[in-house]
């Protein structure tokens, strides 16, 4: 028999409830006549003035149709909030009873913050609408639910035609949430990542034994301005597929090899990056596991040919235009093709771009058959073929490093006993997302200027570091060569101390 909701439950529920209901009152009752106010006024008073910072120059009715959508994601937003409050409720309680610990005072400083973050995180979500990539993504996702080619061509830029969707099939299952309300999947990806930070701290981290001050550590990691940039204003989805990643990590590290193709297969279909993962996953104590190789291949391929069967060839356009796009952004290629690069066309008689994908290439197979000789754990060789591909892929925009973000947080807290004291390598992450940071709190500020010229030298210089920390800090088997040595050592000093 089910068990009935708590008392403490049922109020939570009526108190949001209230809330929601409120709200919408608001928003369709009175909103709607002070933003034609305001609106008609043309910034006269404060309300004007913030009616024209978000539709300034666009007609009445459009502003009142951006309204609604924002409204209707306001609602959403609380119903998202208390799914997650309840969730956090589940976790501490599931994870490590508060109540009976000596870290209560910490654990409920960290709850709070933890409510109190995620809100206001998911208001802004929805209160900032859908700008930059967001905004081509509902074009993507209306085309999908209108039954027309969601991998339609459109001309301009610096890549004259390409496919606007530059994602895999399962990008289109967010349609839906889409059709429901314009910023829903804005809204899911917001959640998703706060769902991520309460079972990091409330549930992983007591599991593996963090100190009360590591989960407040996270907490605190997770609400950088990075987060806030990526998905809370531009709404970028690659916290999915992180999370993804960590899924099919997860379940191999369990032994649950279907799980494990199933999560990563999802993955890649969503966005093409966590396809580097395969030969990693794959392998187990040095060997390659065919099978796992095999399922991952089949069900990828499987679902391409589902999405070609209904579109034609038009699915496959990402792939192509992944292969013949430039380097831009935070790419180490971006800078040596700018004014600033040691090399040029003259002196190579090539354009760096042409070689960024065969030395990707490289440097992965370099990665993987060196996991595989020292037998790298499988957590921390996925991580390092995130951080080898961010490194050397040539389109380096900031929200790619989302998966690496919350993959590494991952690895830190489910390898905490093996990690805690390995400072270069915490060192190593702060360094490189702070920068990014502050790369994207400029970008939103639109102050790069100059800095694109040459912002892609530091971050190659701090993804080194972070490689090289990842490789000294990962837990491997010792060699065999070493084996013996060192035990020949042992039996010669006992031989020592017996003589």
């Amino acid at each position: 028999m089910a068990k009935l909701p708590s008392r403490r439950t049922l109020a939570l529920v009526g108190f949001y409830a209230l809330l929601i209901a409120l709200w919408t009152y608001f928003a369709t009752a009175i909103a709607p006549t002070i933003i034609a106010t305001a609106h008609a006024e043309n910034g006269a008073a404060t309300t004007s003035r913030w009616v024209m910072r978000y539709w300034g120059g666009r007609p009445i009715d459009a502003a009142l149709k951006d309204w609604r959508g924002i409204a209707g994601a306001v609602g959403l937003a609380g119903i998202l909030h208390l799914a997650l409050v309840l969730l956090i409720g589940r976790w501490s309680r599931v994870g490590n009873p508060e109540r009976t610990t000596s870290r209560a005072p910490l654990a409920r400083v960290e709850t709070g913050l933890l409510i109190t973050l995620s809100l206001v995180f998911l208001l802004v979500t929805a209160l900032m609408g859908g700008v930059q990539d967001y905004f081509f993504y509902g074009q993507i996702w209306e085309q999908a639910v209108k039954g027309n080619d969601p991998w339609f061509l459109v001309v301009g830029g610096m890549y004259g035609q390409y496919p606007l969707n530059a994602y895999g099939p399962f990008f289109l299952a967010l349609a839906p949430l889409w059709s429901l309300n314009p910023l829903a999947p804005k809204l899911v990806f917001a959640f998703a990542h706060w769902a991520f930070v309460a079972w990091l701290i409330k549930r992983l981290g007591p599991s593996r034994g963090l100190p009360g001050w590591a989960g407040l550590a996270f907490l605190l990691w997770h609400a950088n301005p990075y987060t806030w940039v990526e998905i809370a204003i531009y709404g970028h989805f690659d916290v999915l597929v992180g999370l993804l990643c960590i899924a099919a990590i997860e379940a191999r590290r369990r032994s649950r090899d279907a799980a494990s193709v199933g999560w990563l297969s999802a993955g890649v279909l969503l966005k093409f990056l966590p396809g580097v993962l395969a030969p990693f996953l794959s392998l187990e104590k040095g060997r390659v596991r065919l099978g796992y190789l095999a399922g991952a291949t089949a069900l990828f391929v499987a679902g391409m040919s589902a999405a070609c069967l209904v579109w034609g060839w038009s699915p496959l356009r990402p792939l192509a235009f992944a292969a013949g796009r430039e380097s831009a952004h935070l790419s180490i290629f971006r800078f040596l093709r700018g004014p600033h690069s040691p090399i040029g066309r003259d002196t190579l008689f090539f354009s760096p771009d042409q070689w960024a994908t065969p030395i990707l290439l490289a440097a992965l197979y370099k990665a993987w058959s060196w996991s595989r000789r020292v037998e790298f754990e499988t957590a921390a060789s996925c991580v390092l073929a995130v951080a080898v591909t961010l490194l050397l892929y040539k389109v380096g925009f900031p929200q790619y490093a989302m998966a690496l973000f919350v993959m590494g947080s991952y690895w830190l807290a489910a390898d905490h006993d093996r990690l805690r004291n390995r400072l270069p390598l915490i060192a190593a992450f702060f360094a490189y997302f702070a920068w990014i940071a502050c790369f994207d709190v400029l970008m939103v500020m639109d102050r790069l200027g100059p800095i694109v010229e040459w912002v892609g030298a530091p971050t190659f210089a701090l993804g080194c570091l972070l490689v090289a920390a990842i490789v000294c800090s990962g837990p491997r088997r010792p060699r065999v060569e070493d084996a013996e040595v060192t035990a020949g050592r042992v039996a010669e000093r006992s031989g020592r101390v017996e003589g």
